[in-house]
């Protein structure tokens, strides 16, 4: 057998290795949640987490794998005080059909508050979002979820850490500085707009200890770090009372 077709199956191979661990994530993150909606997925991918009372606020996440590491932690924290979606998506600023996914999800559905960044693990390999692209990208980004929703408050996430495989962690000399790049861009968008910011990345550059050692991908402390700070500027935008801390011993 040629050195070709042997190439190929590998690839194969690590593509389905790839598409059930990134569906592991997800299903992971809501699996002990009472409330979970059930198989319940509009055409446009966004899935139920916590159905509520209708007259509750009705929260809108969106990201890439990440969001599927801590959405579950974010739902077990806001429940009885919305209703929650989840949009984990492959695709990414530079996608040129995302707008048109974007207006018919917010055909639907009308939210309170939309959580969103770039879906930055999905943007960051060369050549995908042209040199010199991003800003108008992320402001044409912007522009569309005001146009698609606008009602909705909206709260900006910064892309989360680019680090190394190789122990101890460190953050990726080659591509983490792309990042930073892009997250200062972002955030200058929303401030400029008076969109609240999360800051992902501000949190977790901190802890790379807790990165999951694969580059991208982070363990179920880092996750519940970033569901607080979801949960904090949701509750925030809602003018809802946050999660109950538990009393100090």
């Amino acid at each position: 057998m040629s050195a070709f077709p042997s190439a190929v199956i590998r690839r194969s191979v690590l593509l389905g290795v790839f598409c059930i661990s990134a569906s592991a994530i997800g299903a992971e993150s809501t699996g002990d949640l009472k409330d979970v909606a059930k198989s319940k997925t509009s055409g446009g991918g966004v899935r139920q987490v916590l159905v509520a009372d209708p007259a509750l606020p009705r929260v809108l996440l969106i990201g890439d794998s990440i969001l599927g590491g801590y959405h579950g932690k974010a739902a077990e924290l806001l429940r009885g005080k919305i209703s929650l979606d989840v949009w984990i998506t492959p695709k990414h600023i530079g996608a040129k059909d995302l707008p048109t996914d974007m207006k018919g999800i917010f055909a639907e559905q009308t939210y309170d508050v939309i959580l969103f960044n770039d879906i930055g693990l999905h943007a960051w390999t060369p050549g995908r979002i042209p040199e010199g692209q991003y800003e108008p990208l992320m402001r044409a980004h912007l522009a569309n979820l005001h146009k698609f929703a606008p009602k909705a408050k909206l709260i900006f996430v910064t892309t989360t850490p680019m680090t190394t495989k190789t122990k101890p962690i460190a953050l990726d000399s080659e591509f983490n500085p792309l990042m930073v790049e892009r997250n200062q861009i972002g955030a200058k968008i929303m401030q400029e707009n008076q969109v609240s910011i999360a800051d992902f990345y501000g949190i977790l550059v901190a802890k790379l200890d807790l990165a999951a050692g694969d580059r991208f991908h982070w363990t179920k402390p880092a996750y519940e770090l970033l569901a607080q700070e979801a949960v904090t500027h949701i509750t925030q935008a809602l003018d809802i009372a946050g999660p109950s801390v538990p009393a100090a011993d």
